[in-house]
C-alpha cells in the first residue's frame, strides 16, 4: 500500500473536517501542511470548550488513521504538532472528558506521548 504524503493526507483532512474545510484548503494551496494540522488542533480546542467529546474522539481516531498510513514526513509532523498539543488539550478539558479522550487515543499516539514524556523527564533531571 502506498504511503500518504502531506498532500494526500491534506486532501483527506479537507474531506473530513467540514467545519474548517476552507481554512485547510487555503493552507494546503500554500504548501503548509503543518499549518493545516494546526488549524485542526485549534478546531479540537474549540470542540473541547463546547464539550463535544464524541466529535473530538472521532477526529482523533481519523488523525490516527492518517498517522498509520502517512509517510515519514506526515508522521513527523503529527508527532511534533498533534501529540505535543495533547498536553494543552488535557489542561483545558474536564477530568471526565479527558479520561474519555485518552481512552480513545490510538495506540501509536499513546506510544509517542509516553516516549515524549520519558524524554522530558530525562531532560529535566
Amino acid at each position: 500500500m502506498k504511503k500518504l504524503n502531506q498532500y494526500g493526507a491534506g486532501l483527506y483532512m479537507v474531506l473530513h473536517y467540514k467545519e474548517i474545510r476552507s481554512e485547510i484548503n487555503f493552507l494546503l494551496r500554500k504548501h503548509n501542511f503543518a499549518g493545516a494540522l494546526q488549524a485542526v488542533i485549534n478546531h479540537l480546542r474549540s470542540l473541547i470548550v463546547l464539550q463535544s467529546t464524541d466529535k473530538i474522539c472521532q477526529h482523533i481516531h481519523f488523525l490516527g488513521m492518517i498517522y498509520g498510513r502517512g509517510n515519514h514526513y506526515v508522521k513527523y509532523i503529527l508527532e511534533n504538532l498533534f501529540v505535543r498539543s495533547l498536553g494543552g488539550l488535557r489542561r483545558i478539558s474536564s477530568v471526565n472528558a479527558w479520561a474519555v479522550i485518552e481512552a480513545q487515543l490510538p495506540t501509536p499516539f499513546l506510544e509517542v506521548l509516553k516516549g515524549q514524556q520519558i524524554h522530558n523527564l530525562l531532560i529535566s533531571k
